[in-house]
């Protein structure tokens, strides 16, 4: 950079090259003719590289000849945005123009080749490092990334790779691209076999440190004009394809049957594109037989077939769940702070004047009888003065039924429900509530619930108006490890980690939205304050005491900064004068502000780690032991989610509540805020009351007084995730995923990975009717939530879903693809395992309700099923095979060919395999098979399916 006498502009010339930050020492060297335009050139490590002038541009003014400073490294008087921050050595300045070919030979570099300290390796496992800071660019010619983590897996299968977490234990983004580097001690089987090695990007492996085999790069446009490629399996028998997207090479090699160590190294993302992995691996095979995965371990064979991949595959799944649930204890260094943060909670609730446990000595027997905690002496002591009387208790199986889907969100396994008939009795309850506690469906269950509060709204292609990232990883995570709730609302404020990969910075995207900090305010308040500013984002609320300036300060809080008022934002004027008055005007700047003093006034600035940033200080504002309101809230919902009914009716609007009992509402916030803000305590506390434990009941004319819950009908996940749950069939839905080559930029395209669970599901967002751009096999599972309240466009919070029936919910049930799969007894139904047992008829009758319904059948609904049944009963199993389903194969479109013709037939083919459903098994007579789905179809479609006991 420089500037003529004549020009006072400078003259600058930038590479379009880059050097990563970190990446060690790099020759760079420039050559220029001053008077001469056109003549620079620049040269990076030896070769060159374009550039481009800015400023005053290139010019061919000639060399001003003075005796000023020529500075090296820095300009602008040496401030810091215009200096270089690293070393710089060797400096060399010539009077002539070095040739390209000189400059190349000043430069001398030789990468290092991937090495591994064998003693660290395994004897049974593989060992994974992964590395950060290689540059963006298609090429292994770099230096020695950075070195970030090491784990371990069974086999050189690489589905995945475990997830960066920041320092609160969050998900964070690695660089892209970063590196993948996997070894372990094989043992080589003599003879002559084929090594196959699959990647996404390109791939190296090593064996005994010598290079055999490199795969190509990652080379499909992101463009939709690709074309289907069918698959190929000529590698050998039974062979699964190449997935799309993915790169794969064969090699012949001798083994010995001794030890070597193979090694094998792959370049994750880059170019924009979401850092995926495809299905790449190292198989072997002998030369006509079929691939297995390469791994330490001789007992694992994992053929590379559909058949043992699919399991496989979904075994991986939960091993880095794991592996991820492992990593974030590691890392976690903010525990200490909120241990602090909790300490100094539990002293400000013992300094409060105790809440007074009602006494029930003066009530009725009936009244003291029904008690198993304080909860029930506060409800009761109500009950009483409104000459009500508690329900009686359901009896022990309905209460598991009721726990579990309360819970973990599906009914009861049977082996749960003979693991509780084994407790002793008085203790029976009590080892339910520990064990579901512990189940890792807690996490699952509370997902769905916090997706539609906090307006989670990412889309699978191509975001619009408030799409939100995909945060349903962070909430998943916050509740399988049972984080605090103060923490994770703080988290959820702070807004940090990643934006696309499931982070909390994921709940800051508004795509489209004029004023996002001003929607993520609004989320905010209601979700955890119950403070409703929806009228507020655009004039000043005529019912509620919030002004639009409330709104905006608070988005200003989040904004970190001053945020304008958009015109969207502004009510037109002219006309007659009414209720709704707009005080703020389109473009008016708002600073940050907390208006809501009588919830919280200044916090403790003892407990912000920096006391300038307005968000950091709006997450305390919002979550400190003082803010009653944010205790009182939480504890309301759960309440309410719990008992069927608030005590606060309007979950998400306090601006006039009248809680049904304020003591008890009291009571349960303090002690939840004294035992760490843990949910799983307030969640034991409630259902270990009598209250819980009770039938349920209907309001009296004076209103709710809990004398037992309220009527429930399952939610739309708890209905699907039920439903697989009894048949115990795999969702068998494949990714939710429109890019499955992974080609697409990582703005345009979300993966959502392979749903286990109702909450996993996304909205399919296919607008343009393009059968190419469908899910099929998701398909069904949206129809029937959404016809049970389910949506998955949630553009703003939803506090409660619409409860109302219609005629499509029993329909869906009853003739709905998903109740097909349900009842059709196909050789993966644990229905068709349970008839080809060798069992008498009662029994299997009584299996069929304890599964499906948690308790036995009566002896009028025996009769009817004796009835039905018998015939046939004795001669119903046939010496047949299994059944496998011929369909086309999946995985063949994606993005980038959808617009191909033949993309079109494969999913209308895909479509019509769906709608035939499961193949039945041909291991019964068809006449008895019929008769015994009809009985599923019976106990399906009854309420008492639907309804909570």
């Amino acid at each position: 950079m420089y500037r003529d006498a004549e020009n006072a502009s400078y003259h600058r010339w930038d590479s379009e090259k880059m050097i990563a930050v970190g990446d060690g020492w790099h020759h760079v060297a420039l050559t220029y003719i001053f008077g001469e335009k056109g003549s620079l050139h620049g040269y990076i490590d030896g070769k060159p590289v374009k550039g481009k002038w800015d400023m005053g541009g290139d010019t061919g003014a000639a060399p001003l000849v003075d005796d000023d400073q020529v500075w090296i490294g820095s300009a602008m008087g040496g401030q810091a945005g215009s200096s270089f921050h690293g070393q710089i050595d060797e400096v060399a300045l010539y009077r002539n123009v070095l040739s390209a070919s000189a400059i190349k030979k000043r430069f001398r570099y030789e990468a290092p080749q991937p090495t591994f300290d064998v003693a660290q390796l395994p004897q049974d496992a593989v060992r994974v490092e992964l590395y950060e800071g290689i540059p963006n660019r298609k090429s292994w010619d770099f230096r020695q990334p950075r070195f970030v983590e090491a784990y371990e897996i069974p086999a050189f299968a690489f589905l995945d790779a475990r997830q960066k977490y920041n320092g609160d234990a969050v998900r964070a983004d690695r660089s892209s691209p970063y590196l993948l580097r996997a070894a372990g001690r094989v043992i080589l089987p003599p003879g002559e076999h084929r090594l196959l090695v699959r990647s996404r990007n390109s791939a190296r492996v090593y064996i005994d440190g010598e290079l055999q085999v490199q795969t190509p790069f990652h080379n499909i446009s992101g463009s939709a004009h690709g074309t289907v490629i069918e698959p190929d399996r000529s590698l050998a028998p039974n062979i699964r394809p190449l997935a799309r997207g993915d790169q794969e090479k064969v090699i012949t090699i001798t083994g010995d049957g001794q030890e070597h160590i193979v090694a094998y190294e792959m370049i994750i993302g880059g170019g924009n594109r979401r850092q995926t992995f495809g299905e790449s691996s190292v198989s072997v095979a002998t030369p006509e037989g079929d691939f297995h995965l390469l791994s330490p371990r001789d007992e694992m064979q994992i053929a590379i077939t559909d058949e043992a991949w699919v399991p496989f595959a979904a075994d991986q799944r939960l091993m880095y769940r794991e592996l991820d649930r492992l990593r974030r204890a590691e890392v976690d260094e903010a525990k200490p702070y909120w241990d602090k943060r909790h300490a100094h909670a539990k002293q400000h609730i013992a300094s409060q004047a105790p809440i007074e446990v009602p006494s029930l000595e003066d009530l009725a027997p009936l009244y003291q009888k029904a008690v198993r905690g304080d909860i029930d002496r506060f409800l009761n002591v109500v009950l009483a003065e409104a000459e009500e009387t508690p329900t009686g208790k359901i009896d022990d199986l309905a209460f598991l039924r009721r726990l579990s889907l309360d819970i973990v969100g599906r009914i009861p396994s049977p082996t749960l429900i003979a693991q509780y008939e084994q407790q002793p009795a008085a203790q029976r309850r009590d080892w339910a509530i520990d064990h579901l506690l512990a189940d890792s469906g807690w996490a699952d269950h509370w997902v769905s619930y916090w997706q539609d509060a906090l307006a989670e709204n990412p889309n699978i292609i191509n975001p619009t108006l408030n799409n939100t990232g995909p945060f349903r990883w962070y909430l998943y995570e916050a509740f399988q490890d049972n984080k605090p709730l103060d923490r994770m609302v703080t988290e959820l404020v702070m807004m940090e980690g990643s934006s696309r990969g499931g982070g909390p910075a994921g709940f800051a995207m508004a795509s489209q939205n004029d004023s996002p900090m001003a929607a993520k305010a609004f989320v905010l308040g209601q979700a955890f304050l119950g403070v409703q500013m929806k009228c507020a984002r655009c004039h000043d609320a005529p019912y509620h005491d919030i002004a639009q300036a409330d709104l905006f300060g608070m988005g200003a809080m989040l904004n970190r900064s001053q945020i304008a008022v958009p015109k969207s934002s502004t009510v037109p004027g002219g006309g007659r004068e009414g209720l709704v008055k707009s005080v703020l005007k389109a473009g008016e700047k708002i600073s940050p502000h907390w208006a809501f003093e009588q919830l919280q006034s200044e916090p403790d600035d003892a407990y912000l780690n920096d006391a300038d940033d307005s968000r950091e200080r709006l997450a305390l504002l919002m979550t400190a032991p003082e803010n009653t309101r944010f205790a009182q809230v939480m504890v309301n919902r759960v309440w309410q989610r719990l008992m069927g009914r608030g005590f606060v009716e309007m979950l998400d609007d306090w601006e006039n509540a009248d809680p049904s009992h304020p003591e008890l509402l009291a009571y349960l916030a303090r002690d939840f805020v004294a035992n760490g803000y843990d949910l799983k305590h307030l969640t034991r506390q409630i259902v270990s009351s009598d209250a819980y434990q009770r039938a349920t009941s209907e309001p009296s004319p004076f209103g709710f007084n809990f004398a037992g819950p309220a009527p429930r009908r399952m939610t739309a996940e708890q209905i699907v995730d039920s439903l697989f749950q009894a048949c115990e069939k795999s969702l068998d839905v494949g990714p939710l995923n429109i890019d499955l080559d992974g080609s697409r930029d990582v703005k345009n395209s979300t993966d959502f990975g392979v749903p286990t669970r109702a909450w996993e599901f996304v909205s399919l967002s296919n607008e343009r009717d393009r059968p190419s751009l469908s899910l099929p096999f998701a398909a069904p599972f949206i129809v029937t939530m959404e016809s049970f309240g389910w949506t998955g466009s949630r553009q703003n919070p939803i506090a409660e879903r619409d409860k109302e029936p219609n005629v499509l919910q029993p329909a869906i049930l009853a003739n709905g693809e998903l109740g097909e799969r349900f009842t059709r007894m196909s050789d993966d139904s644990v229905f068709t395992a349970m008839a080809l047992e060798d069992v008498k008829l009662d029994e299997l009758v009584r299996r069929l309700y304890l599964r499906v319904l948690t308790r036995e059948p009566d002896a009028a609904e025996l009769a009817i099923f004796r009835e039905l049944l018998s015939p046939g009963f004795e001669t119903r199993r046939v010496d047949a095979p299994i059944v496998k389903r011929e369909s086309p194969p999946r995985g063949l479109v994606s993005w980038t060919n959808h617009l191909d013709p033949r993309a079109n037939e494969i999913v209308l083919e895909l479509e019509q395999v769906v709608r035939h459903g499961d193949l039945p098994t041909q291991r019964l007579t068809p006449e008895w098979r019929t008769r015994m789905e009809d009985g599923l179809w019976a106990l399906l479609n009854t309420p008492e399916f639907v309804f909570l006991p």
